[in-house]
């Protein structure tokens, strides 16, 4: 009964952050929304991940909505009714169809069963992490490989947007206080996708938001730019590396010895999450 009040809870908070037309009160839902989602994670057993949706959901990103929203002013846009339609009956069309598939695909063709079946060869407990970084190892690259361009664009462009910047001595002090943790904790989440819920892309995604409060709060890192480009491309550096030494020795492009497996995994993961971080900081900034 809870489990279906939480989910009645997310269906309506995101329907109202949708559809609200004062920002703040859009603001507001979506915070809600993103409160709702850490209890669900709760509910599944997911502590960890849980604490990360409500950080990133209902903390940072209601710091980042508040302050944005301030100044912002309220472009009425109504969409034609044509498109509504057209999203409205894709939409059901989809929810048909997986529906259609989950009643009638028998529980021993789905790609779940093959997943668990052979989770002992892929160095890893968690089935999500064993899809993502060895049994479909090319996808998760390419995806590292679109971050990694799409951060040097950004940077390529040098936008000339304003950098904005909360001048208040209590963001200011809580921010490079709790980055520290932040950063620590993201490097569990990803530690722990090896094992269970968790992984490089949801650590990588709170160290982010840990780096854009420092930034919202008039600070950059204490690093220089070079180390930082470094740092930021290492993921996509370390995954290639990877895969050409094991296809050079005979174990073929991406396809891990079974006594390494785990180590290589741990190794991109968090080469992952050091980058994905830098690289959502660096999106967010528009620079260095």
């Amino acid at each position: 009964m809870l489990d279906i009040i939480i989910g009645l809870l997310m269906l309506l908070s995101a329907f109202a952050s949708l559809q609200n037309k004062d920002l703040l009160k859009s603001g507001v839902f979506f915070v809600v929304f993103g409160f709702m989602s850490g209890l669900l994670w709760i509910r599944l057993s997911a502590p960890d991940i849980a604490m990360v949706e409500i950080i990133l959901g209902s903390a940072i990103t209601s710091i980042l909505i508040f302050k944005l929203s301030k100044g912002v002013r309220d472009i009425a846009v109504k969409p034609e009714i044509w498109r509504k339609l057209w999203a409205g009956a894709g939409s059901l069309v989809l929810f048909v169809f997986l529906t259609f598939y989950l009643f009638t695909v028998r529980e021993e063709e789905r790609v779940g069963g093959l997943v668990f079946e052979k989770l002992s060869l892929s160095g890893v407990e968690s089935p999500v992490t064993a899809v993502l970084l060895n049994f479909r190892g090319y996808d998760t690259l390419l995806e590292v490989g679109v971050i990694t361009l799409a951060a040097i664009g950004i940077l390529a462009l040098e936008p000339k947007r304003k950098i904005y910047e909360w001048n208040d001595i209590v963001v200011w002090r809580f921010s490079k206080m709790f980055l520290p943790i932040i950063a620590l904790f993201s490097l569990y989440i990803t530690y722990l996708g090896a094992f269970s819920v968790g992984g490089a892309f949801q650590g990588g995604s709170l160290l982010a938001g840990g780096l854009a409060f420092l930034s919202l709060s008039g600070q950059k890192l204490p690093i220089r730019e070079n180390p930082t480009l470094f740092l930021a491309m290492l993921s996509l550096a370390v995954f290639v590396a990877f895969a050409f030494a094991y296809a050079l020795v005979g174990y073929g492009f991406l396809t891990y010895p079974l006594e390494l497996s785990t180590l290589s995994i741990m190794l991109i993961e968090i080469s992952i999450c050091l980058s994905t971080g830098l690289l959502l900081y660096i999106a967010i900034r528009g620079r260095l």
